[in-house]
Parts: C-alpha cells; sequence; structure tokens
C-alpha cells in the first residue's frame, strides 16, 4: 500500500527524524510505497516527491520582518501545505498518512486536507507539544511547567529560546490549535510510544479511543553486546540544557578516578566545555553515528541520561541495552518502563547529585552488580523491546485505520 510519511524535516536531525526514516526502509522492504512530505531545505534526503514539499520558513533567529511574520503564519495555519498535500494525495492516493513532527514548519493546516479527501491519518506522538506550548516538559525541580501557563506570562518567562516574541507566538499559536480541537478531530488514532505519554494525551483532554500504546523497539542485533568490566561512562545525546549533562561534568570532578565520555553536539557545548574546565577525566568526543557510535557504546562501562524533562520513550536506552549496558537514568517521564531500579539499571532523581555519584561508583566498583544489570539490560531488550514487536504492533494499527485497504491487500493472489 502507498503510506504518506509526514515530518517537518526529511533529514537525520533528531530521535524523530531517526525513527520515521527507518520505519519508511523497513515499509519499503514489505512491499509498500512510502511517500515524504516535509519541509524543502538543503541537506534533506533525495526523493522524487521533494517538488511538493512546502518552501522553506526561517525558525532560528527570527526577526520581526517580512520573513519572521511568513514563519508566524505558517506556525498558525498553512494553506501552502494544505494546498501541496491535496495535490500529494490526488496524485498518488495514499491508504492513510502517518504524521511525526508536523508543528512550525508545516502547521496542522494538512489535517483539514486529509479530512476533506477522506485519508485516514495516524500520528506518533513524539514530545509534549500536543498538550503544551513546550516541546519538552520539566521534572519536577529542574524548570517551570507552561501547560496551562497565561499568554502574557507565558511571553514574559521567555520559555521559547529565551525570547518574549517566542514564547509569545509559541502561546498563542498552541492556544488556537487546542481552541480549534484540530488533532482531535482530524486524527483517527494517536501512537504514544510510552504509557506515560498516554497518561499526558489523557489529562490534556483527549479521547481515550483514539489512543494507542506502541513501546519503540530495536535491532538486537544493531550492537554487538559487551560486558567488559573497564571502561568509561558514556553520554549519548544533543548538549542542550534539558539532558542535564551538567550533572555528569558536576559528577566526574568529585569522583577524578573515572572516565567520562560525551557523544554529541548542541548549544550548551561552549558552557559545558568552560565548566569541564581543568577536569582530565572528561572528553568531548563530538558527533558520532553508525559504527562510530556502535564502537563508543562497546567501549562503555555503563552509559548515562541524567534528563531534567519527562523523557516520552529515549532511543539511546534501547542502544545502550542492546549492547549490554546498564544505564543510569533520571527517574522521568517513560524512562522507568524500560529500565527497573536495580533489575536491568538505576534510576536517580534527575536534581540528585550525590545520588549520582553514588549510582556511577557503584556500578564502577562493584563488578558482580554491573554484570547482572548489563545482562539483564541486554535480555530485557531481546523479550520486550525488539523491532519486529514493534512494527507488527504498527501494522495492526494501521490496519484499524484502514481495514478494507488491507484485506484487499492480503487477500491478492
Amino acid at each position: 500500500m502507498k503510506i504518506i510519511q509526514v515530518n517537518k524535516f526529511y533529514a537525520l536531525k533528531g530521535g524523530a527524524e531517526r525513527y520515521m526514516l527507518e520505519l519508511s526502509a523497513w515499509l519499503e522492504t514489505q512491499g509498500n510505497t512510502v511517500i515524504p512530505f516535509a519541509m524543502k531545505q538543503l541537506d534533506n534526503q533525495e526523493t522524487p516527491y521533494s517538488n511538493l514539499f512546502v518552501s522553506f520558513v526561517q525558525t532560528e533567529k527570527v526577526k520581526l520582518n517580512w520573513q519572521g511574520l511568513r514563519t508566524v503564519g505558517r506556525m498558525f495555519y498553512s494553506l501552502e501545505a494544505r494546498r501541496k498535500l491535496a495535490t500529494l494525495i490526488t496524485q498518488e492516493s495514499p491508504a492513510l498518512v502517518h504524521l511525526h513532527n508536523i508543528y512550525t514548519q508545516i502547521s496542522p493546516s494538512i489535517l483539514d486536507t486529509c479530512k476533506d479527501e477522506h485519508v485516514p491519518v495516524v500520528m506518533t506522538v513524539h514530545d509534549h507539544h500536543l498538550i503544551s506550548p513546550q516541546y519538552n516538559i520539566w521534572a519536577s525541580g529542574c524548570g517551570e511547567d507552561y501547560r496551562h501557563v497565561g499568554i502574557i506570562r507565558g511571553a514574559f518567562s521567555r520559555f521559547h529560546k529565551h525570547s518574549f516574541i517566542a514564547s509569545f507566538v509559541q502561546v498563542v499559536v498552541h492556544k488556537f490549535h487546542r481552541w480549534l480541537k484540530i488533532y482531535e478531530r482530524n486524527v483517527d488514532l494517536f501512537i504514544c510510544p510510552s504509557h506515560y505519554m498516554k497518561r499526558q494525551l489523557l489529562s490534556g483532554g483527549f479521547p481515550a479511543e483514539k489512543i494507542r500504546v506502541n513501546h519503540y523497539g530495536i535491532d538486537p542485533h544493531v550492537v554487538e553486546s559487551r560486558y567488559d568490566h573497564d571502561g568509561y561512562f558514556l553520554f549519548v545525546g544533543r548538549l542542550s540544557e534539558e539532558k542535564g549533562i551538567e550533572t555528569i561534568v558536576r559528577a566526574a570532578r568529585l569522583i577524578p578516578d573515572l572516565e567520562f565520555k560525551i557523544v554529541g553536539r548542541g548549544p550548551e557545548m561552549e558552557r559545558l566545555h568552560h565548566l569541564a574546565d581543568g577536569l582530565k577525566n572528561i572528553e568531548f568526543v563530538g558527533f558520532r553515528m553508525g559504527e562510530e557510535l556502535a564502537q563508543m557504546y562497546q567501549g562503555a562501562r555503563a552509559v548515562l541520561l541524567p534528563s531534567r524533562v519527562h523523557e516520552n520513550f529515549p532511543l539511546t536506552v534501547l542502544e545502550a541495552m542492546t549492547a549490554g549496558k546498564p544505564v543510569i537514568a533520571s527517574d522521568v517521564g517513560g524512562v522507568s518502563e524500560i529500565i527497573e531500579d536495580r533489575v536491568n539499571g538505576l534510576l536517580v532523581g534527575p536534581t540528585d547529585l550525590p545520588g549520582w555519584v553514588e549510582a556511577i561508583t557503584r556500578l564502577a566498583y562493584d563488578e558482580d552488580l554491573r554484570v547482572v544489570l548489563a545482562h539483564a539490560a541486554r535480555s530485557t531488550i531481546e523479550k520486550q523491546f525488539n523491532i519486529d514487536d514493534h512494527y507488527r504492533r504498527l501494522m495492526a494499527i494501521y490496519e484499524e485505520v484502514t481495514p478494507t485497504h488491507i484485506s484487499k491487500t492480503k487477500n491478492r493472489p
């Protein structure tokens, strides 16, 4: 069958893009035709459908000029996106549309197109933006929760990009879309990667009958597991405030005999380097992917996830556990649906620095515990989070919204 996969970027930018691209590749191997719909930009992957992508809008360092007004207009409702998706649907006659992150660069205007064209829609909920003007919701003690903030207070808080104007627009657009109920009315099924995210949607007023939980999965053979007793403590992810890397730097200062490596890049890079100045036991190795990243996992003693926001269902944890590495993680969001404390990893409060130091030291010097957790981590992936099970559940969700089309496909000779 033909499936349109919609995401604001058609390039590897983050977890949502990675999931969308890997899912698209798998669907193609199963005999389906996958059609991307995104925003035009230079680093997009090549596709014959790019002529129908929506035009580029600037979202970084937006100024109060024509381009800035154009970006704000796109955030509210894009007639261009609606028109171009209608053309694509007419041209390709897809069985369904699968949405990922469409905020700002595409807008939910395309949902009205899908409704008009009678094409069913499913949406993977990668973050909190359906229920909050924030994409991430801070854990207790780490920052404010702006889910129910007023427009003026939200603007003056500068929660979005540390900007009054950006925060004002973010709150107004979010409230406008909630008032329209444009997602609730037009999406047939919401796919939540965690029970945590399902609870968030329910608390935000989304209908329970439209929500399905489908934990992410991973190929257990993507990284060869290793259970070495020595090695470094590893962080993999974006170097941004919400990821809590500062906790690792402060812990490294208190445990000078242990080695730490930080993989990634992001807006906090300069500040973190300054914070780690003089420390010889911490190394920022930059961005890694593919075989290089696999080797970083294999060489680690354990992996750290000190997030200060409520993580949905972090793929980094699955990668680490696949490599046979226990994870020390903040007890936030859906993390506890993967990590069972003292069974296949350790959970710590995101702001509990003494707790982090204790957990890291324990895995460094209690080899018996570390090996038990490491083997349990790998076993958890094989038994609970295999990618084949994830795809099987996803196809069942597709069948819910396209039963007639799926039935015809199954009955073909």
